[in-house]
C-alpha cells in the first residue's frame, strides 16, 4: 500500500512538472531547454521502484538520457549531450540484437539505409551549420537510425505489445529531435518548443512503459498504472 501511495505521489509529481514546463515555455522562452531533466528524473525514480528486475541496460538507458537532458539544458553542453544520448541508443541495440534472426539482417540493413536517408535530409535542410557539433551530430544520427531499425525488426518478428510500446517511443523521440534541431539552429516561436517537448515527454513516458512491459510481460498499457 505504501509503495502505491509513493507511486501516485510520483505520477501526480509528474504531471504537475510538465504542467510547470509547458506554463514556464510560455511565460519566458528561455526556459525551453533548462526544465528537460526534471520529468526524465521522475521517470528514472519510477522505473526503480516499479522494477524487480533492474535490467542494467534499462537503467543504463534512462541514466543516459537524464545525463543528455541535464548536459543539452546548460551551457556548451550540447555535444557531450547528444553523445550521451547515441550512447543510451547503442545500449539498447546491444539488448535488442539478440532477438534478432540472423535471417532477417538483410532487411535491418534496407531499413537502416531508409532511416540514414531521412537523417541526412533533416541534417541537410534544417542543420545549416552546426559547426563543432557536426561529429557529434553524425554520431548521434547513426545510434538512432541503428535503435530505430533494431526496435523495428524485433518487432515485426515477435508483434508483442511490450515491442509495440518501444517502436512509439522511438517514433515520438525522432519527432521530437526533429523539432528540437529546427528549435536549436533556427529562429522559432513558442509552439516548437512546445511541440518538441510534449514529443519528449510522450517518448520518455513510453520507453519508462515498455521496459517495465518487457520485464513483466504485462498486455494491457494501464494495467501497471492501477
Amino acid at each position: 500500500m505504501k509503495l502505491k501511495n509513493i507511486k501516485f505521489s510520483l505520477f501526480v509529481l509528474y504531471g504537475f512538472i510538465c504542467a510547470l514546463s509547458f506554463y514556464l515555455i510560455i511565460i519566458n522562452h528561455k526556459y525551453k531547454f533548462e526544465i528537460k531533466p526534471f520529468p526524465t528524473l521522475i521517470l528514472v525514480t519510477l522505473y526503480l521502484i516499479e522494477t524487480k528486475k533492474y535490467t542494467l541496460t534499462y537503467i543504463g538507458f534512462l541514466l543516459l538520457s537524464l545525463i543528455g537532458d541535464v548536459l543539452t539544458s546548460i551551457p556548451y553542453g550540447f555535444n557531450p549531450g547528444i553523445i550521451s544520448y547515441g550512447l543510451s541508443y547503442l545500449l539498447l541495440v546491444n539488448a535488442i540484437r539478440k532477438y534478432i534472426k540472423k535471417e532477417t539482417y538483410k532487411l535491418l540493413i534496407i531499413y537502416l539505409i531508409l532511416f540514414g536517408f531521412l537523417f541526412s535530409v533533416v541534417y541537410i535542410f534544417v542543420l545549416n551549420d552546426p559547426g563543432n557539433s557536426m561529429l557529434p551530430i553524425i554520431f548521434y544520427g547513426i545510434c538512432i537510425c541503428l535503435v530505430t531499425s533494431f526496435i523495428l525488426i524485433n518487432y515485426i518478428e515477435s508483434m508483442e505489445h511490450a515491442n509495440f510500446i518501444l517502436l512509439i517511443a522511438i517514433g515520438f523521440r525522432i519527432i521530437s529531435d526533429s523539432i528540437y534541431a529546427i528549435v536549436l539552429f533556427s529562429e522559432t516561436d513558442v509552439y516548437f518548443d512546445i511541440f518538441s517537448l510534449s514529443t519528449l515527454l510522450i517518448s520518455n513516458f513510453m520507453f519508462y512503459r515498455g521496459f517495465l512491459f518487457n520485464e513483466q510481460k504485462v498486455t494491457d498499457f494501464f494495467d501497471r498504472l492501477k
